[in-house]
C-alpha cells in the first residue's frame, strides 16, 4: 500500500506543476564553512544561507550504507534559525559506497561526482532528510554545478565540465536525481521550494541548462539555480544571465524565479590587479556592483561564496582578520526595502536606477580595470561610496571611475 500511495503521490505532483514561490525583490544570502560564524554573518544584513562546502552533503550525512550523521546540519540549522535566515540546503555529492564509479576522482576525493548506481539509495536519502527537517528547511537544491563531459553536444574537451569535480553524469541521469528528489520533497514536504541543479561554470552554461530542460527536467523545480561568477568584474555576468534568460524562454519557464545561488571574487588575488583602489575599497565596489546587476536583471536573490572562505571570504578564517564585513554589511543595507532596480551602460559607464520603500537614487560607475577617470557633473548631490561616503555637491565635477557614485533624485 505505501508503495502505491508514492506513485500516487509523484502523480499529482507531476500533474499539479511548479509550485507557486513568488519572486522576492531582493535577497541577500551567504555561505559560511563554520557555524560558529553565521551569527557574525547574519548581523551584517544577511537574510538567507546556503549550505554547501558545510559538511552537510549526502556523502557527509551517510558515510557509510547504515550510518547517518546529523551533527553538522543540526548545528547549522540551530544556528541559521537562532538568526532568522531562510535555509536553502544543497542535497547532491553521492558517497562512495553508493556510486556508480567509486574509483572515479572528484572535488572531494573519489565517487562524489557520479549518480549513484541505485537510484533507490538516492530516493531513501532524500525521503529520510525531507521527513527529518521537514518545515525547517525552506529550500532544496538537488545537485551543486552539474557537469556534462561526456555529452557528445560539448565536442571541444572540457567544454562540458571539468570530470573530476561536482558530476560525470549524463544529462539523463540528472534528470532521474531531480525527478527523484522533487518528488519525494514534494509527497513530504509541499511547503517546501525545489530549485534545479546549478551547473558548473567552466563555459557553456546556458547550453548545459538547455540540453536539462529538453531533456524533461524542467518539470522538476521551483526556482532556477545557477552560479553566476563573473571573472574579473561584476559586469560580465550581466551576458550570462541574459543567456540564461533566453533559454528559461525558449522552454516557456521565464515565469520562474532566478537565484544566483553561488557567486564571489578572490579579493585578496585580484587586489595587486588594481592598483588604483585599496582592497577595502574593491570589497565596497564589487559587492554593491554586483548585487545591483543581479537585481536589474530580474535575479531575485544571491548568495556570496562565503563568508569566512580563504579565498573568497570577507574575513579570513587563518587569521581572523576581518576586511569585508563592513564594506558587505553597507552594500546590503543600501538596498534594504529596494522595490525596482534597473541599470544600463552606455561604453564603460554603468547607471543604475533604483527604488526602495524610502527613496529613489542613481549608482554610476566605469567598468574595466583601472581605467583612466572621467569627469561628471551631477545636477543633483550625491556621494562616494566607501567606508567614508564622500559628499558630491550638486554642480561639482567629479572624477568618476571604479568606485560608485550614489546620485539622488527628487
Amino acid at each position: 500500500m505505501k508503495a502505491a500511495w508514492r506513485q500516487i503521490s509523484a502523480l499529482l505532483v507531476l500533474l499539479t506543476g511548479h509550485t507557486a514561490f513568488a519572486a522576492d525583490a531582493l535577497i541577500l544570502g551567504f555561505h559560511a564553512h563554520n557555524p560558529a560564524n553565521i551569527t557574525a554573518a547574519a548581523s551584517t544584513g544577511y537574510s538567507a544561507i546556503r549550505l554547501w562546502d558545510t559538511g552537510t552533503d549526502w556523502a557527509s550525512l551517510k558515510p557509510q550504507r547504515d550510518q547517518w550523521n546529523f551533527e553538522r546540519i543540526d548545528a547549522y540549522l540551530a544556528a541559521s534559525q537562532k538568526a532568522h535566515l531562510k535555509v536553502l540546503w544543497t542535497l547532491g555529492n553521492t558517497p562512495r559506497w553508493a556510486s556508480a564509479r567509486l574509483n572515479e576522482r572528484c572535488a572531494y576525493g573519489y565517487g562524489c561526482a557520479a549518480e549513484p548506481a541505485n537510484i533507490e539509495d538516492w530516493r531513501r536519502y532524500v525521503r529520510t532528510i525531507a521527513t527529518t527537517f521537514r518545515g525547517r528547511i525552506e529550500c532544496y537544491e538537488p545537485w551543486n554545478e552539474a557537469s556534462f563531459p561526456s555529452d557528445p553536444v560539448f565536442k571541444q574537451p572540457g567544454a562540458g565540465g571539468d570530470p573530476g569535480q561536482f558530476f560525470s553524469g549524463s544529462v539523463d541521469a540528472m534528470v532521474t536525481l531531480a525527478r527523484v528528489a522533487y518528488e519525494e520533497i514534494k509527497h513530504t514536504d509541499p511547503q517546501a521550494c525545489v530549485l534545479s541543479p546549478s551547473f558548473h561554470s567552466s563555459g557553456n552554461w546556458a547550453e548545459k541548462l538547455d540540453r536539462f530542460l529538453a531533456a524533461g527536467g524542467g518539470q522538476y523545480f521551483d526556482v532556477v539555480s545557477q552560479h553566476f561568477y563573473f571573472g574579473e568584474e561584476p559586469e560580465r555576468a550581466v551576458s550570462i544571465i541574459k543567456a540564461m534568460k533566453q533559454v528559461l524562454a525558449k522552454h516557456k519557464l521565464s515565469h520562474l524565479p532566478i537565484w544566483n545561488s553561488e557567486t564571489g571574487w578572490p579579493f585578496m588575488e585580484q587586489r595587486s590587479k588594481w592598483p588604483g583602489l585599496s582592497l577595502e575599497e574593491l570589497v565596497y565596489a564589487v559587492t554593491l556592483r554586483t548585487y545591483l546587476l543581479n537585481a536589474s536583471e530580474g535575479v531575485s536573490r544571491v548568495y556570496w561564496y562565503a563568508w569566512d572562505n580563504k579565498g573568497m571570504g570577507f574575513v579570513d578564517p587563518s587569521t581572523n582578520i576581518d576586511f569585508g564585513s563592513v564594506a558587505a554589511s553597507a552594500a546590503i543595507h543600501q538596498l534594504d526595502g529596494v522595490e525596482s532596480v534597473s541599470c544600463e551602460v552606455n561604453g564603460l559607464l554603468w547607471q543604475c536606477r533604483v527604488t526602495t520603500t524610502q527613496r529613489r537614487f542613481r549608482v554610476l560607475w566605469l567598468s574595466g580595470k583601472n581605467v583612466e577617470p572621467v569627469l561628471f557633473t551631477f545636477k543633483n548631490n550625491g556621494m562616494r561610496w566607501g567606508r567614508t561616503l564622500e559628499p558630491l555637491p550638486a554642480g561639482q565635477k567629479v572624477a568618476l571611475d571604479g568606485r560608485p557614485v550614489i546620485v539622488e533624485e527628487n
